[in-house]
């Protein structure tokens, strides 16, 4: 099928006639974000409507992806985790998030009499998803005493609170894996290098498959927007963008408040797959930071929004590195979705962040 029509907004090529996915995207989400407040009291009760005739795979009717818009927007969904709790449905955890001290006790107490894996596994993440000292505790003490059904797990209850964006260590001690504040990439004129911005050429190239180098993103620490990040000054996070999509161990920077960073040893590529006019679509987006904060799982549900903060979408399962020079567990910084920057591209480029030592992480994830 050849390209023979465009996307009428943003003339894109496509092999069929109407909007292109970006734009059908967009439209979603200006949908999403005017719901008046009844028009969000009907969504959530029809979720609630629909729960209540679940026994199971709530993922298979639309109220699924209605929840998951009603979570974009910060809706309150208190009511949405009782109703899944009386009818016993598990998935996503999300249904529980920072649910009511009533609700993580009665989840705490239906982990401790699990009987095989696939139930422990579900209430592990719900627990998580719940947060507080009381989940944190119980999840601290699945660790040092596990029940039978852990042989049957790949990892121990800390990784799982790592869906929630949180983790402890040997000494239950809380580590924050993720930041409470959430702001989103939207197309504008023109992107504003001097501010945050996605992609610009560093000069130089890559010196195993000699693609051109990238500073994939910019973050003006200095922006009143990111003053959660506690980084008075300029993030610059930068990569090949050929080999960091086949580098196992990602591509770390340590950067300084300047602007300026420095690329460390990574896994590279012989053979560079990226053509110039490809690096050139990359650079040239008009991706500008909204000025509005996003609730944290504003970019947790897809692939159409780039985002900084909050929680990110992941391909495959959640992932939070190893800071190279400390040790410790990075947290969650941003994502940037291939095919919102480069026509065709797949997958998505993860940003972790290690604010004492100064050290960004990108890593990929694809299906």
């Amino acid at each position: 099928m050849g390209l023979n029509y465009k996307c009428p907004e943003c003339g894109t090529s496509l092999g069929y006639e109407g909007l292109c996915w970006r734009c059908k995207a967009k439209h979603k989400r200006e949908e999403i974000n005017k719901w008046t407040l009844q028009e969000i009291e009907d969504k959530k009760k029809q979720v609630i409507e629909k729960l209540k005739t679940l026994d199971d795979e709530f993922y298979k009717t639309d109220e699924w992806d209605i929840f998951h818009d009603l979570m974009t927007i910060g809706a309150d969904c208190s009511e949405i985790s009782k109703v899944a709790l009386e009818n016993n449905i598990f998935y996503p955890s999300e249904l529980y998030y920072k649910a009511s001290e009533k609700i993580t006790d009665e989840l705490i107490e239906k982990l401790i009499n699990a009987e095989s894996s696939d139930e422990g596994s579900q209430l592990l993440c719900c627990v998580a998803m719940a947060g507080g000292k009381k989940a944190q505790d119980i999840l601290h003490e699945l660790k040092v005493n596990p029940k039978p059904w852990r042989k049957s797990l790949y990892v121990d209850s800390d990784v799982y609170a790592e869906e929630a964006g949180w983790t402890f260590d040997e000494g239950n001690n809380y580590i924050k894996l993720n930041y409470d504040k959430c702001y989103s990439f939207e197309l504008g004129d023109k992107k504003d290098e001097n501010g945050t911005f996605i992609g610009r050429k560093r000069g130089e190239r890559c010196p195993h498959c000699g693609c051109e180098l990238i500073d994939i993103l910019v973050i003006d620490g200095k922006d009143e927007r990111f003053s959660f990040l506690g980084l008075d000054g300029i993030i610059t996070a930068s990569c090949c963008p050929n080999c960091v999509t086949f580098a196992t161990d990602g591509i770390s920077n340590r950067f300084t408040l300047d602007g300026k960073n420095e690329i460390l040893e990574y896994e590279g590529m012989e053979e560079n797959y990226y053509r110039d006019e490809e690096i050139e679509s990359l650079v040239n987006n008009r991706f500008v930071v909204s000025e509005k904060e996003r609730h944290v799982f504003y970019g947790a549900y897809g692939d159409d929004v780039n985002t900084i903060g909050g929680f990110a979408s992941w391909v495959q399962d959640w992932e939070y590195r190893e800071c190279p020079e400390c040790g410790k567990k990075m947290k969650y910084l941003a994502q940037i979705h291939w095919d919102t920057i480069e026509d065709c591209a797949e997958g998505t480029l993860y940003i972790e962040i290690c604010p004492e030592c100064k050290i960004v992480t990108m890593f990929h994830q694809q299906t």
